[in-house]
């Protein structure tokens, strides 16, 4: 499963809507599907749209996309921009991928009596493992997961928080099933520099899955015309659900 956020983690201005939500998003795909559809697929994309030279290779990142930056500055003509969201939507259609999103409302969370023992990242990836386990053991199959490195004391703290779950389990995935399904200890930190395909596919995700969330909650957002159309495959066909069909506590959640 690979893991990135949107929002920020810190406790103060929560007044303020860019503040006050955070979400953890998992994209979680086989590794044979990542080597042999995933990394070509974005690898000709790259090659097609931007020219990629293979000596300098170019990281997807969703915010740099958006504002046309770096090697992306091409798409400030509306023909290129128009090429590159077909193609990318193409990957987010045939890939095979299955995504949970949790959110938090940290202004609400923090009005809760144990608050102050806990970080927002870390409740969200205390119920993103826990909703991993569960799928793993529906699959009948194990995994790991690669969080995108942020830093080195931020990296240590949720190491310790995952092995904390793997020793104790969490509400409703026991430590017997956590440990069974994600048997590794340790997180899989890469960077950008990296250039990992997965977690670049959960960078382009995490924003729109972060507002379709906040929609169904009933939040008065605003989506762009291609980030509702993301939403729209999530919502589909790749958020994980249940044997009938069920979205919500399994591809989806907020707390609280």
């Amino acid at each position: 499963m690979y893991l990135d956020e949107h929002g920020v983690d810190r406790m103060t201005r929560l007044d303020l809507e860019k503040f006050r939500y955070l979400s953890l998003t998992g994209v979680v795909m086989k590794v044979e599907h990542a080597r042999d559809y995933l990394v070509p697929a974005f690898n000709r994309i790259k090659a097609e749209v931007f020219d990629e030279d293979p000596d300098t290779p170019i990281c997807f990142h969703r915010s740099d996309i958006r504002q046309s930056k770096g090697p992306f500055e091409c798409l400030k003509s509306p023909e290129v921009r128009a090429h590159f969201d077909e193609q990318i939507l193409r990957v987010f259609n045939e890939a095979e991928y299955t995504v949970i999103t949790v959110l938090v409302d940290k202004q609400e969370l923090a009005l809760k009596n144990h608050w102050e023992r806990t970080h927002p990242y870390h409740v969200l990836m205390e119920v993103i493992v826990e909703k991993y386990a569960q799928l793993l053991k529906r699959k009948f199959s194990i995994g790991d997961i690669m969080p995108e490195a942020r830093s080195k004391p931020q990296d240590q703290a949720l190491q310790d928080e995952f092995l904390h779950f793997k020793n104790e389990g969490t509400r409703f995935a026991p430590r017997a099933l956590v440990q069974e399904r994600i048997p590794s200890s340790n997180l899989k930190f890469r960077t950008k520099k990296d250039n990992v395909a997965g977690l670049q596919l959960c960078d382009l995700l995490a924003h729109p899955s972060h507002y379709t969330i906040r929609s169904n909650m009933g939040h008065q957002v605003q989506e762009a015309p291609f980030a509702s159309k993301v939403s729209a495959i999530l919502g589909n066909q790749k958020y994980d659900r249940s044997a009938y069909g069920k979205i919500w506590g399994y591809g989806a959640k907020h707390i609280p």
